[in-house]
Protein backbone atom coordinates (compact mmCIF):
# COMPACT_ATOMS: atom_id res chain seq x y z
CA UNK A 1 0.00 0.00 0.00
CA UNK A 2 3.16 2.42 0.84
CA UNK A 3 3.56 2.59 -3.10
CA UNK A 4 0.06 2.92 -4.00
CA UNK A 5 0.46 6.98 -3.58
CA UNK A 6 4.24 7.36 -5.39
CA UNK A 7 2.63 5.09 -7.95
CA UNK A 8 -0.02 7.52 -8.29
CA UNK A 9 2.43 10.53 -8.39
CA UNK A 10 4.08 8.82 -11.25
CA UNK A 11 1.45 7.97 -13.87
CA UNK A 12 0.62 12.16 -13.54
CA UNK A 13 4.38 13.22 -14.09
CA UNK A 14 4.39 10.72 -17.23
CA UNK A 15 0.90 11.99 -18.72
CA UNK A 16 2.38 15.88 -18.53
CA UNK A 17 5.77 15.35 -19.37
CA UNK A 18 4.40 12.82 -22.40
CA UNK A 19 1.73 15.46 -23.32
CA UNK A 20 3.84 18.06 -23.32
CA UNK A 21 6.40 16.61 -25.29
CA UNK A 22 4.32 15.51 -27.76
CA UNK A 23 2.63 18.65 -28.68
CA UNK A 24 6.01 20.83 -29.12
CA UNK A 25 7.99 18.23 -30.51
CA UNK A 26 5.70 16.94 -33.26
CA UNK A 27 4.71 20.52 -33.91
CA UNK A 28 8.49 21.05 -33.99
CA UNK A 29 9.07 18.54 -36.06
CA UNK A 30 6.35 19.45 -38.85
CA UNK A 31 7.72 23.46 -39.11
CA UNK A 32 11.25 22.06 -39.61
CA UNK A 33 10.53 19.43 -42.29
CA UNK A 34 8.28 22.44 -43.99
CA UNK A 35 11.29 25.33 -43.65
CA UNK A 36 13.70 22.83 -44.92
CA UNK A 37 12.63 22.14 -48.09
CA UNK A 38 11.43 25.87 -49.04
CA UNK A 39 14.58 28.71 -50.17
CA UNK A 40 17.79 29.46 -48.34
CA UNK A 41 16.05 31.61 -45.82
CA UNK A 42 13.68 29.18 -44.56
CA UNK A 43 16.76 26.37 -44.19
CA UNK A 44 18.71 28.40 -42.07
CA UNK A 45 15.37 28.81 -39.88
CA UNK A 46 15.15 24.88 -40.19
CA UNK A 47 18.96 24.39 -39.29
CA UNK A 48 19.19 26.97 -36.41
CA UNK A 49 15.99 24.95 -35.00
CA UNK A 50 17.35 21.44 -35.40
CA UNK A 51 20.76 22.71 -33.32
CA UNK A 52 18.94 24.46 -30.34
CA UNK A 53 17.30 20.84 -30.28
CA UNK A 54 20.37 18.72 -30.45
CA UNK A 55 21.40 21.34 -27.56
CA UNK A 56 18.52 20.74 -25.72
CA UNK A 57 18.91 17.06 -25.75
CA UNK A 58 22.66 17.60 -24.50
CA UNK A 59 22.12 20.12 -21.27
CA UNK A 60 21.49 17.76 -18.26
CA UNK A 61 18.38 17.36 -16.41
CA UNK A 62 20.26 18.74 -13.64
CA UNK A 63 20.92 22.07 -15.66
CA UNK A 64 17.44 22.33 -16.85
CA UNK A 65 16.21 21.90 -13.33
CA UNK A 66 18.52 24.85 -12.68
CA UNK A 67 17.52 27.18 -15.71
CA UNK A 68 13.63 26.80 -14.56
CA UNK A 69 14.29 27.01 -10.88
CA UNK A 70 16.34 30.22 -11.90
CA UNK A 71 13.38 31.28 -13.82
CA UNK A 72 10.32 30.70 -12.06
CA UNK A 73 11.39 28.89 -8.52
CA UNK A 74 10.50 30.08 -5.23
CA UNK A 75 13.85 32.29 -5.72
CA UNK A 76 13.56 32.86 -9.09
CA UNK A 77 13.53 36.16 -10.47
CA UNK A 78 10.09 35.82 -12.02
CA UNK A 79 8.73 35.08 -8.53
CA UNK A 80 11.07 37.88 -6.65
CA UNK A 81 9.94 40.20 -8.90
CA UNK A 82 5.95 40.00 -7.90
CA UNK A 83 7.00 41.03 -4.64
CA UNK A 84 3.33 42.69 -4.39
CA UNK A 85 1.71 39.19 -4.31
CA UNK A 86 4.16 37.35 -2.41
CA UNK A 87 3.76 40.19 0.42
CA UNK A 88 0.00 39.57 0.31
CA UNK A 89 0.70 36.18 1.72
CA UNK A 90 -0.90 34.70 -2.14
CA UNK A 91 1.49 32.51 -2.78
CA UNK A 92 4.84 31.51 -0.18
CA UNK A 93 6.73 29.84 -2.79
CA UNK A 94 4.81 30.82 -5.87
CA UNK A 95 2.71 28.70 -8.31
CA UNK A 96 6.05 27.06 -9.99
CA UNK A 97 6.01 23.19 -7.36
CA UNK A 98 4.91 19.88 -6.94
CA UNK A 99 3.59 18.25 -10.28
CA UNK A 100 3.48 21.55 -12.31
CA UNK A 101 7.34 22.25 -11.63
CA UNK A 102 8.33 18.44 -12.47
CA UNK A 103 6.04 18.34 -15.36
CA UNK A 104 7.10 21.35 -16.71
CA UNK A 105 10.78 20.76 -16.74
CA UNK A 106 10.51 16.88 -17.83
CA UNK A 107 7.75 18.23 -20.71
CA UNK A 108 10.01 21.00 -21.83
CA UNK A 109 13.33 18.38 -21.23
CA UNK A 110 12.02 16.01 -24.04
CA UNK A 111 10.40 17.85 -26.82
CA UNK A 112 13.87 18.02 -27.75
CA UNK A 113 14.38 14.40 -28.18
CA UNK A 114 11.07 14.06 -29.42
CA UNK A 115 11.03 16.46 -32.13
CA UNK A 116 14.51 15.15 -33.55
CA UNK A 117 13.20 11.28 -33.72
CA UNK A 118 9.90 12.60 -35.47
CA UNK A 119 12.02 14.64 -37.98
CA UNK A 120 14.41 11.97 -38.40
CA UNK A 121 11.65 9.39 -39.55
CA UNK A 122 9.72 11.88 -41.57
CA UNK A 123 13.16 12.23 -43.42
CA UNK A 124 13.21 8.03 -43.87
CA UNK A 125 10.15 8.00 -45.59
CA UNK A 126 10.21 7.35 -49.54
CA UNK A 127 10.55 9.80 -51.55
CA UNK A 128 7.60 9.31 -53.78
CA UNK A 129 5.13 8.79 -51.09
CA UNK A 130 6.56 12.44 -49.89
CA UNK A 131 6.11 14.07 -53.34
CA UNK A 132 2.97 12.12 -54.36
CA UNK A 133 1.06 12.69 -50.78
CA UNK A 134 1.70 16.88 -50.70
CA UNK A 135 0.33 16.67 -54.71
CA UNK A 136 -3.23 15.06 -53.41
CA UNK A 137 -3.83 16.36 -50.24
CA UNK A 138 -1.38 19.65 -49.93
CA UNK A 139 1.59 20.08 -47.10
CA UNK A 140 -1.01 20.57 -44.21
CA UNK A 141 -2.94 17.13 -44.51
CA UNK A 142 -0.07 15.40 -46.52
CA UNK A 143 1.94 15.47 -42.96
CA UNK A 144 -0.92 14.75 -40.86
CA UNK A 145 -2.35 11.80 -42.69
CA UNK A 146 0.76 10.59 -44.27
CA UNK A 147 4.20 11.96 -43.21
CA UNK A 148 3.63 11.32 -39.46
CA UNK A 149 1.47 7.93 -39.87
CA UNK A 150 4.95 6.72 -41.10
CA UNK A 151 6.93 8.35 -38.81
CA UNK A 152 5.12 6.96 -35.74
CA UNK A 153 7.52 4.34 -35.01
CA UNK A 154 10.15 7.05 -34.31
CA UNK A 155 7.42 9.47 -32.36
CA UNK A 156 6.48 6.33 -30.33
CA UNK A 157 9.88 5.63 -29.49
CA UNK A 158 11.05 9.24 -28.39
CA UNK A 159 7.68 9.70 -26.04
CA UNK A 160 7.82 5.85 -24.58
CA UNK A 161 12.05 7.20 -23.67
CA UNK A 162 10.09 10.21 -22.16
CA UNK A 163 7.98 8.48 -20.14
CA UNK A 164 10.34 5.97 -18.95
CA UNK A 165 13.20 8.36 -18.16
CA UNK A 166 10.87 10.47 -16.10
CA UNK A 167 9.57 7.35 -13.97
CA UNK A 168 13.46 6.71 -13.07
CA UNK A 169 14.97 10.18 -13.02
CA UNK A 170 14.90 11.61 -10.02
CA UNK A 171 16.61 15.23 -9.89
CA UNK A 172 13.79 17.02 -10.11
CA UNK A 173 11.68 15.42 -8.24
CA UNK A 174 13.60 15.22 -5.51
CA UNK A 175 14.21 19.23 -6.32
CA UNK A 176 10.48 20.02 -5.63
CA UNK A 177 9.42 16.64 -3.18
CA UNK A 178 7.36 15.62 -5.47
CA UNK A 179 7.57 11.39 -4.28
CA UNK A 180 7.63 9.68 -7.45
CA UNK A 181 8.26 5.83 -7.47
CA UNK A 182 12.23 7.11 -8.27
CA UNK A 183 12.40 9.28 -5.02
CA UNK A 184 10.80 7.52 -3.09
CA UNK A 185 13.60 4.73 -4.29
CA UNK A 186 16.14 7.13 -3.64
CA UNK A 187 15.24 8.03 -0.58
CA UNK A 188 14.13 5.52 1.45
CA UNK A 189 15.20 1.63 -0.20
CA UNK A 190 18.08 2.75 -1.69
CA UNK A 191 20.40 1.62 1.65
CA UNK A 192 18.18 -1.88 1.43
CA UNK A 193 16.26 -2.67 -1.59
CA UNK A 194 13.51 -4.77 -1.44
CA UNK A 195 12.99 -7.05 -4.43
CA UNK A 196 9.30 -5.00 -5.12
CA UNK A 197 10.95 -1.93 -5.02
CA UNK A 198 13.64 -3.23 -7.59
CA UNK A 199 11.26 -4.69 -9.56
CA UNK A 200 9.27 -1.18 -10.16
CA UNK A 201 11.86 1.26 -10.43
CA UNK A 202 13.91 -1.20 -12.82
CA UNK A 203 12.52 -4.07 -14.22
CA UNK A 204 9.05 -2.57 -15.03
CA UNK A 205 10.42 0.01 -17.11
CA UNK A 206 13.03 -2.21 -18.73
CA UNK A 207 9.88 -4.77 -19.81
CA UNK A 208 8.16 -1.74 -21.46
CA UNK A 209 11.11 -0.85 -23.11
CA UNK A 210 11.85 -4.74 -24.36
CA UNK A 211 7.55 -4.71 -25.58
CA UNK A 212 8.13 -1.52 -27.52
CA UNK A 213 11.74 -2.65 -29.16
CA UNK A 214 10.15 -5.68 -30.33
CA UNK A 215 7.33 -3.99 -31.73
CA UNK A 216 9.45 -1.02 -33.55
CA UNK A 217 11.64 -4.55 -35.01
CA UNK A 218 8.59 -5.76 -36.47
CA UNK A 219 7.42 -2.30 -37.82
CA UNK A 220 10.88 -1.27 -39.28
CA UNK A 221 10.27 -4.80 -41.42
CA UNK A 222 7.23 -3.55 -42.65
CA UNK A 223 8.29 -0.17 -43.32
CA UNK A 224 11.13 -1.54 -45.57
CA UNK A 225 9.94 -3.71 -47.30
CA UNK A 226 7.03 -1.32 -48.31
CA UNK A 227 10.05 1.04 -48.93
CA UNK A 228 11.99 -1.56 -51.37
CA UNK A 229 8.32 -2.37 -52.92
CA UNK A 230 6.79 1.59 -53.57
CA UNK A 231 10.66 3.70 -54.11
CA UNK A 232 10.56 3.72 -57.69
CA UNK A 233 12.26 7.08 -57.50
CA UNK A 234 16.00 6.62 -58.79
CA UNK A 235 18.58 7.44 -55.84
CA UNK A 236 19.56 10.64 -57.32
CA UNK A 237 16.88 12.43 -57.20
CA UNK A 238 16.85 15.61 -54.90
CA UNK A 239 14.75 15.42 -51.86
CA UNK A 240 14.52 18.90 -51.43
CA UNK A 241 12.24 19.72 -54.37
CA UNK A 242 10.31 22.66 -53.30
CA UNK A 243 6.73 21.75 -52.56
CA UNK A 244 3.59 23.67 -52.88
CA UNK A 245 3.65 24.92 -49.47
CA UNK A 246 2.64 28.70 -49.83
CA UNK A 247 4.21 32.22 -47.78
CA UNK A 248 1.65 31.12 -45.28
CA UNK A 249 2.55 27.76 -44.42
CA UNK A 250 6.44 28.63 -44.29
CA UNK A 251 5.53 32.06 -42.16
CA UNK A 252 3.87 29.82 -39.84
CA UNK A 253 6.06 26.90 -39.64
CA UNK A 254 8.70 29.78 -39.26
CA UNK A 255 7.10 31.15 -36.39
CA UNK A 256 6.62 27.85 -34.92
CA UNK A 257 10.13 27.03 -34.80
CA UNK A 258 10.91 30.03 -33.32
CA UNK A 259 8.80 29.90 -30.40
CA UNK A 260 9.32 26.62 -29.61
CA UNK A 261 13.18 26.95 -29.97
CA UNK A 262 12.98 29.94 -27.47
CA UNK A 263 10.52 28.41 -25.16
CA UNK A 264 12.84 25.19 -24.91
CA UNK A 265 15.73 27.08 -24.45
CA UNK A 266 16.05 30.65 -24.86
CA UNK A 267 13.47 31.04 -22.08
CA UNK A 268 15.20 29.29 -19.45
CA UNK A 269 18.94 30.20 -20.46
CA UNK A 270 18.15 33.98 -20.22
CA UNK A 271 16.49 33.35 -16.69
CA UNK A 272 20.09 31.93 -15.66
CA UNK A 273 21.48 35.06 -16.77
CA UNK A 274 19.19 37.24 -15.23
CA UNK A 275 19.17 35.79 -12.20
CA UNK A 276 23.20 35.86 -12.05
CA UNK A 277 22.49 40.42 -11.83
CA UNK A 278 19.04 40.46 -10.42
CA UNK A 279 18.54 41.34 -6.48
CA UNK A 280 15.68 42.59 -4.30
CA UNK A 281 16.71 45.34 -2.13
CA UNK A 282 14.58 47.30 0.64
CA UNK A 283 13.68 50.67 -0.12
CA UNK A 284 11.43 52.84 1.75
CA UNK A 285 10.08 49.93 3.73
CA UNK A 286 9.20 48.39 0.34
CA UNK A 287 11.00 44.97 -1.49
CA UNK A 288 12.36 46.44 -4.77
CA UNK A 289 13.58 44.35 -7.83
CA UNK A 290 16.86 45.59 -9.23
CA UNK A 291 19.19 43.68 -12.59
CA UNK A 292 22.34 45.23 -13.28
CA UNK A 293 24.82 44.41 -15.94
CA UNK A 294 27.89 45.58 -14.24
CA UNK A 295 26.60 43.05 -11.51
CA UNK A 296 26.37 40.15 -13.85
CA UNK A 297 29.62 40.74 -15.31
CA UNK A 298 31.10 40.69 -11.93
CA UNK A 299 29.69 37.90 -10.59
CA UNK A 300 30.05 35.87 -14.03
CA UNK A 301 34.30 37.22 -13.58
CA UNK A 302 33.88 36.02 -10.13
CA UNK A 303 32.30 31.96 -10.39
CA UNK A 304 35.38 30.29 -11.94
CA UNK A 305 37.51 31.38 -8.82
CA UNK A 306 34.94 30.61 -6.46
CA UNK A 307 33.69 27.29 -7.87
CA UNK A 308 37.12 26.09 -9.42
CA UNK A 309 37.11 22.43 -7.24
CA UNK A 310 33.74 21.89 -9.02
CA UNK A 311 35.22 22.80 -12.12
CA UNK A 312 38.11 21.12 -11.47
CA UNK A 313 36.76 17.84 -10.47
CA UNK A 314 33.41 17.65 -13.26
CA UNK A 315 36.97 18.32 -15.81
CA UNK A 316 38.70 15.70 -14.59
CA UNK A 317 35.65 13.06 -14.25
CA UNK A 318 34.49 13.99 -17.57
CA UNK A 319 37.83 13.12 -19.55
CA UNK A 320 38.16 10.42 -17.90
CA UNK A 321 35.36 8.52 -18.44
CA UNK A 322 35.04 9.95 -21.88
CA UNK A 323 38.35 7.85 -22.82
CA UNK A 324 37.40 4.74 -20.80
CA UNK A 325 33.67 5.17 -22.94
CA UNK A 326 35.46 5.09 -26.14
CA UNK A 327 38.18 2.47 -24.76
CA UNK A 328 34.42 0.66 -24.66
CA UNK A 329 31.76 1.71 -27.05
CA UNK A 330 34.56 1.69 -30.12
CA UNK A 331 34.92 -2.37 -30.02
CA UNK A 332 31.00 -2.92 -29.59
CA UNK A 333 30.42 -0.44 -32.58
CA UNK A 334 33.25 -1.99 -34.45
CA UNK A 335 31.66 -5.50 -34.16
CA UNK A 336 28.38 -4.91 -34.45
CA UNK A 337 29.34 -3.23 -37.83
CA UNK A 338 30.05 -6.67 -38.92
CA UNK A 339 27.33 -8.84 -37.21
CA UNK A 340 23.45 -7.69 -37.41
CA UNK A 341 23.37 -10.20 -34.16
CA UNK A 342 26.14 -8.80 -32.24
CA UNK A 343 24.66 -5.08 -33.16
CA UNK A 344 21.31 -6.07 -32.02
CA UNK A 345 22.21 -6.98 -28.66
CA UNK A 346 24.64 -3.85 -28.22
CA UNK A 347 21.85 -2.05 -29.05
CA UNK A 348 19.36 -3.81 -26.16
CA UNK A 349 22.23 -3.51 -23.85
CA UNK A 350 23.07 0.24 -24.29
CA UNK A 351 18.68 0.81 -24.07
CA UNK A 352 19.44 -1.48 -21.02
CA UNK A 353 22.33 0.70 -19.04
CA UNK A 354 20.27 3.86 -20.25
CA UNK A 355 16.92 2.61 -18.26
CA UNK A 356 18.54 1.40 -15.09
CA UNK A 357 17.95 4.58 -12.98
CA UNK A 358 21.02 6.58 -11.34
CA UNK A 359 20.47 5.81 -7.59
CA UNK A 360 20.43 1.96 -8.81
CA UNK A 361 23.71 1.88 -10.14
CA UNK A 362 25.02 3.57 -7.70
CA UNK A 363 23.77 0.83 -5.23
CA UNK A 364 25.33 -1.78 -7.24
CA UNK A 365 28.47 0.01 -7.31
CA UNK A 366 28.88 0.22 -3.71
CA UNK A 367 27.96 -3.59 -3.25
CA UNK A 368 30.22 -4.76 -5.79
CA UNK A 369 33.18 -2.56 -3.31
CA UNK A 370 31.64 -4.07 -0.32
CA UNK A 371 32.79 -7.42 -1.76
CA UNK A 372 35.52 -9.39 0.39
CA UNK A 373 38.43 -8.79 -1.81
CA UNK A 374 41.65 -7.06 -0.83
CA UNK A 375 42.43 -3.21 -1.99
CA UNK A 376 38.15 -2.52 -2.52
CA UNK A 377 37.47 -0.53 0.39
CA UNK A 378 41.07 1.96 -0.17
CA UNK A 379 39.48 1.79 -4.20
CA UNK A 380 36.02 2.99 -3.29
CA UNK A 381 37.63 5.41 -0.47
CA UNK A 382 40.15 6.87 -1.73
CA UNK A 383 40.01 6.80 -5.47
CA UNK A 384 37.30 7.64 -8.22
CA UNK A 385 37.20 4.15 -9.83
CA UNK A 386 33.75 3.92 -8.17
CA UNK A 387 32.56 7.07 -9.33
CA UNK A 388 34.08 5.99 -13.07
CA UNK A 389 32.47 2.74 -12.97
CA UNK A 390 29.00 4.25 -12.17
CA UNK A 391 28.82 7.00 -14.42
CA UNK A 392 30.05 4.03 -17.33
CA UNK A 393 26.36 3.01 -17.15
CA UNK A 394 24.97 6.02 -19.37
CA UNK A 395 28.42 7.73 -21.01
CA UNK A 396 28.94 4.47 -22.79
CA UNK A 397 25.61 4.40 -24.49
CA UNK A 398 25.95 7.47 -25.74
CA UNK A 399 29.34 7.09 -26.69
CA UNK A 400 27.94 3.59 -28.34
CA UNK A 401 25.35 5.02 -30.67
CA UNK A 402 27.81 8.07 -32.16
CA UNK A 403 30.40 5.43 -33.35
CA UNK A 404 27.29 3.38 -34.98
CA UNK A 405 26.21 6.25 -36.49
CA UNK A 406 29.39 7.10 -37.48
CA UNK A 407 30.41 3.71 -38.67
CA UNK A 408 26.97 3.76 -40.71
CA UNK A 409 28.06 6.62 -42.62
CA UNK A 410 31.08 4.90 -43.86
CA UNK A 411 32.25 3.22 -47.13
CA UNK A 412 31.26 -0.40 -46.24
CA UNK A 413 33.16 -2.10 -49.18
CA UNK A 414 36.23 -0.41 -48.24
CA UNK A 415 36.08 -1.75 -44.86
CA UNK A 416 35.02 -4.98 -46.43
CA UNK A 417 38.32 -5.29 -48.75
CA UNK A 418 40.62 -3.97 -45.55
CA UNK A 419 39.44 -7.14 -44.08
CA UNK A 420 41.42 -9.02 -46.31
CA UNK A 421 44.95 -7.17 -45.85
CA UNK A 422 45.14 -6.41 -41.84
CA UNK A 423 44.05 -8.16 -38.74
CA UNK A 424 40.64 -7.16 -37.32
CA UNK A 425 42.64 -5.46 -34.41
CA UNK A 426 45.53 -3.42 -37.15
CA UNK A 427 42.40 -2.69 -39.67
CA UNK A 428 40.21 -0.56 -36.97
CA UNK A 429 43.67 1.29 -35.69
CA UNK A 430 45.19 1.55 -39.30
CA UNK A 431 41.66 2.11 -41.31
CA UNK A 432 38.36 2.61 -38.99
CA UNK A 433 40.08 5.78 -36.74
CA UNK A 434 40.66 7.44 -39.43
CA UNK A 435 37.96 7.21 -41.25
CA UNK A 436 36.18 7.86 -37.53
CA UNK A 437 38.41 11.00 -36.04
CA UNK A 438 35.11 13.38 -36.41
CA UNK A 439 32.57 10.19 -34.91
CA UNK A 440 35.08 9.31 -31.93
CA UNK A 441 35.68 12.90 -31.05
CA UNK A 442 32.00 13.57 -31.21
CA UNK A 443 31.57 10.39 -28.90
CA UNK A 444 34.11 11.62 -26.36
CA UNK A 445 32.29 14.85 -26.31
CA UNK A 446 29.00 13.25 -25.68
CA UNK A 447 29.84 10.74 -23.05
CA UNK A 448 31.40 13.67 -21.47
CA UNK A 449 28.56 15.56 -20.80
CA UNK A 450 26.68 12.73 -19.96
CA UNK A 451 28.89 11.55 -17.04
CA UNK A 452 29.09 15.56 -16.33
CA UNK A 453 25.47 15.73 -15.70
CA UNK A 454 24.58 12.59 -14.63
CA UNK A 455 24.16 13.44 -10.62
CA UNK A 456 21.96 10.37 -9.23
CA UNK A 457 24.25 8.02 -10.27
CA UNK A 458 27.07 10.61 -9.05
CA UNK A 459 25.63 10.68 -5.33
CA UNK A 460 26.05 7.37 -3.79
CA UNK A 461 29.61 6.93 -4.90
CA UNK A 462 31.72 10.17 -4.99
CA UNK A 463 34.41 10.14 -2.89
CA UNK A 464 34.85 12.21 0.19
CA UNK A 465 36.31 15.75 -0.76
CA UNK A 466 34.90 15.42 -4.17
CA UNK A 467 32.50 18.08 -5.38
CA UNK A 468 31.14 17.95 -8.92
CA UNK A 469 29.23 21.08 -10.55
CA UNK A 470 25.92 18.88 -11.12
CA UNK A 471 26.51 17.63 -6.94
CA UNK A 472 26.89 20.96 -6.23
CA UNK A 473 24.03 22.34 -8.14
CA UNK A 474 21.74 19.52 -6.20
CA UNK A 475 22.25 20.73 -2.92
CA UNK A 476 22.49 24.27 -3.90
CA UNK A 477 18.95 24.44 -5.72
CA UNK A 478 17.06 22.99 -2.13
CA UNK A 479 16.83 25.83 -0.56
CA UNK A 480 16.53 27.58 -3.85
CA UNK A 481 18.33 28.98 -6.95
CA UNK A 482 20.18 32.27 -6.14
CA UNK A 483 22.92 34.23 -8.07
CA UNK A 484 25.71 31.76 -6.87
CA UNK A 485 24.20 28.74 -8.28
CA UNK A 486 23.03 30.69 -11.46
CA UNK A 487 26.90 31.72 -12.56
CA UNK A 488 27.63 28.38 -11.52
CA UNK A 489 25.24 26.86 -14.14
CA UNK A 490 26.01 29.52 -16.58
CA UNK A 491 29.86 28.61 -17.28
CA UNK A 492 28.68 25.22 -17.27
CA UNK A 493 26.61 25.25 -19.54
CA UNK A 494 28.66 27.38 -21.93
CA UNK A 495 30.94 24.24 -22.27
CA UNK A 496 27.58 21.95 -22.77
CA UNK A 497 26.47 24.49 -25.64
CA UNK A 498 30.24 24.30 -27.58
CA UNK A 499 30.27 20.58 -27.74
CA UNK A 500 26.74 20.03 -28.40
CA UNK A 501 26.63 22.78 -31.45
CA UNK A 502 29.94 20.73 -32.69
CA UNK A 503 27.42 17.32 -32.33
CA UNK A 504 24.79 19.19 -34.58
CA UNK A 505 26.69 20.84 -37.27
CA UNK A 506 28.40 17.09 -36.96
CA UNK A 507 25.19 14.84 -37.51
CA UNK A 508 23.07 17.21 -38.53
CA UNK A 509 25.12 18.85 -41.34
CA UNK A 510 24.15 15.98 -43.98
CA UNK A 511 20.39 16.11 -43.45
CA UNK A 512 20.14 20.01 -43.37
CA UNK A 513 21.00 21.83 -46.27
CA UNK A 514 21.90 25.67 -45.73
CA UNK A 515 22.83 26.86 -48.78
Amino acid sequence: MAWIQPLFLTFQLVVVAVVLAALLGVSGAWAASRLQVAGRCWRWIAGAFLAAMVVAVAIPMILQAAAWEATAGKFGWMIMTQTGARAEGLSDYGFFRGLIACGWIHGLARPALVGLATWYGNNQEPLNVLQKAQMDLGPWRAWWRVQLPLAFPWLLSSLVATAVLATTEMTVVDLYGFRTVADEFYLFYAAEPSLFSVFMICVLPLLIMAILMTWLLVERRKFVVSRSESDVIRDDVIRDNPDEAGPGVLWSSAILAILIGGLILLVPLSGLLIKVGHDVELENGALVATWSVDRTVQRLWEAPSIFAQEYRWTGLIAAGVAVASILIAWPMAALGRESRRTEFAADLLTIGLVLLPGPLVGLLVVRFFQLPVPGFPTLYQQTLIPTFMALLFRAVPAAYWILRAGYRGLDHQLLDTAQFEFSRLRRVWCVDRPLLRGSLWAAAMGAAIVASGDVPATLPVVPPGVTTVGTRLFGLLHSGARYQEAALAIWYLAVVLMISLFLARRFLGFHVKVE
